[in-house]
């Protein structure tokens, strides 16, 4: 585990700005931008919370992490396979010097750090009221920050209260029992979704990942409940313009919860990875759609396959292909109505789960399936996981929910079990003095 610093891992400044300090081998917070619990107040408890929600706010690369290693993607020219995109996705050359880990962790475990700040002077302060409803939404952050971890890496170090110590890794269990843990407190404690809004946390915000947990731990049937719960009850609808989600999240009647992502904040541009220089939201161009997706994923009635890939036609007449679902600087979605009908229709029992389905199948413009369709209730579950590919290509679900599965080893660039979590970063070990161990296999 790196050093850490009592006073802040993050340093947090009023208003919805946040102050980072450089990371090198160790978490480097200076005095001048540090942030204690102690002065945190009522008055400005919500300022440090902003900063929470921008600190949060996952990375372009990290977000999208599950859709390079899953498939989604090949490299480009521009990348080529040696790069760190091209690591991943071939599985070459993976190991504990790999960017990715070194950086999900690193920017991880720091707002982690920050959200036990804000946790702890909300409990010093009393917790009641405006209070308790911080507290909630910064417990659900900090289950969304772990839930990251133990996706990518298995069992981590869990801390809830910030210290000088380095620290064993906790299991995979107990990782998921805390994130757990937090999620409940925010679905007791937080504002409802319509008083909150996609922007805040709110008590639907923190069922809907509850049930993407549970999902994850094999309980099915009580994610299905939860899924079921929210689609009665959350006031959102399934919309047929599967665009405006992504277009217009703030105002869109799919989306349970979106950080916010400012120009003047956080400014993450996810279409730079995707768009070639000089065309209209001009990136790096270092990922296109792999040729199973541009192959095999959608059927030219489906509407989201316009939103999701394009063609773009270059002055020299080259043209390239690129994922097209996003623009600018847009809200980072973490939870939306979509997710809750393939949770039920996976969930449940072919003959319910599958009006789930077709529902969410009719709107996006495909046919529906019949439960005689499926000969084995494993036919079906492939259907259920190709659909959340369609559904949610590009939004950071594919390699884990193949991995869940136990469908993740037929993937090229994954030779054995061990792979389906990356390696813990080496330094960090180093750093650790023995107390960190690595992943089999690396």
């Amino acid at each position: 585990m790196f050093r850490t610093y009592r006073l802040a891992a993050l340093s947090m400044a009023l208003g919805a700005s946040v102050l980072f300090s450089s990371c090198s081998k160790e978490l480097d917070v200076t005095p001048e931008s540090a942030v204690s619990p102690d002065q945190i107040n009522e008055s400005n408890v919500g300022f440090f919370l902003n900063g929470l929600y921008r600190a949060a706010t996952p990375e372009r690369d990290n977000y999208l992490i599950n859709d390079i290693r899953g498939g989604n993607y090949t490299w480009t020219p521009l990348s080529g396979n040696n790069s760190a995109y091209g690591r991943l996705i071939t599985g070459n050359g993976v190991d504990d010097g790999l960017s990715y880990s070194s950086s999900l962790w690193k920017n991880t475990y720091r707002s982690i750090y920050s959200a036990n700040n804000v946790i702890e002077a909300c409990d010093k302060l009393g917790a009641e009221g405006s209070v308790k409803v911080v507290k909630a939404e910064a417990s659900y952050l900090r289950a969304y920050l772990y839930y990251q971890l133990v996706t990518a890496f298995g069992g981590v170090p869990v801390i809830v209260e910030n210290t000088t110590e380095n620290l064993p890794r906790n299991t995979a269990d107990q990782v998921w029992d805390q994130i757990i843990k937090d999620l409940d407190f925010a679905i007791a404690e937080a504002k409802p979704l319509q008083e909150a809004t996609n922007k805040r946390v709110s008590k639907e915000a923190a069922t809907a990942l509850k049930a993407r947990v549970l999902l994850a731990r094999g309980n099915k049937a009580e994610a299905a409940q939860l899924a079921q719960s929210l689609i009665q009850s959350s006031g959102l609808s399934l919309t047929a313009d599967y665009g405006s989600i992504f277009r217009s999240t703030a105002a869109s009647r799919e989306v349970l919860f979106a950080f916010s992502n400012l120009k003047t904040e956080t400014n993450l541009r996810f279409s730079s990875l995707f768009w070639p220089y000089g065309t209209t939201w001009a990136g790096s161009y270092f990922v296109q759609p792999s040729t199973e997706v541009l192959e095999s994923l959608y059927t030219p009635d489906d509407v989201r396959g316009a939103v999701n890939i394009d063609t773009i036609y270059n002055a020299d007449k080259t043209y390239n292909v690129i994922v097209s679902k996003y623009w600018d600087v847009q809200p980072v979605i973490v939870s939306r109505l979509s997710e809750m009908y393939l949770i039920s229709a996976e969930g449940l029992p072919v003959d319910q789960g599958i009006t789930y389905l077709n529902e969410l199948r009719r709107i996006r413009g495909v046919e529906a399936f019949e439960a005689t369709d499926f000969a084995t209730p494993e036919a079906y579950l492939n259907a259920v996981l190709e659909e959340r590919r369609r559904e949610l290509f590009s939004e950071g679900f594919l390699f884990f929910d193949l991995v869940r599965t136990g469908k993740a080893v037929e993937l090229p660039n994954i030779q054995n079990t061990s792979q389906y979590v990356l390696p813990i970063p080496g330094d960090q070990i180093n750093l650790s003095n023995g107390m960190l161990t690595q992943n089999e296999g690396y």
